[in-house]
């Protein structure tokens, strides 16, 4: 853990983990961060990846506790400018960030996780 100001600069790390902060914000402040994270990190040949848990909308399995979670989410994020996000609405982000490549796994309940390469 190391603490300091995202959107202004990320210390280098073969891999950076990101738990629950994107759908904190905007579309603009999340490019803001990836770029600085994209920055901060090796290529993919060299090992380089940022990991992302949060909430892809419409992944994991199809079943109304997961629906309903992802309502609740929905609900108590319209408090802040934040917003949860489909697969392709990510997928916007992470290439005007720079990205060339992404996988997202679903693990549990409403949680996935997303790995992120340069």
């Amino acid at each position: 853990f190391i603490s300091g100001d995202m959107f202004k600069y990320i210390p280098p790390a073969d891999a950076l983990f990101l738990k629950w902060v994107f759908h904190d914000w905007g579309d603009e402040d999340c490019v803001k961060i990836l770029k600085n994270c994209k920055e901060a990190i090796p290529s993919r040949e060299a090992g380089g990846k940022v990991i992302i848990i949060d909430m892809v909308v419409g992944s994991g399995p199809d079943e109304i506790i997961t629906r309903e979670t992802q309502v609740l989410f929905d609900l108590f994020i319209m408090c802040f400018e934040g917003i949860e996000r489909e697969e392709h609405e990510w997928k916007r982000i992470f290439m005007e960030a720079g990205f060339s490549n992404y996988k997202i796994i679903s693990v549990l309940g409403v949680r996935s996780v997303i790995e992120l390469y340069p």
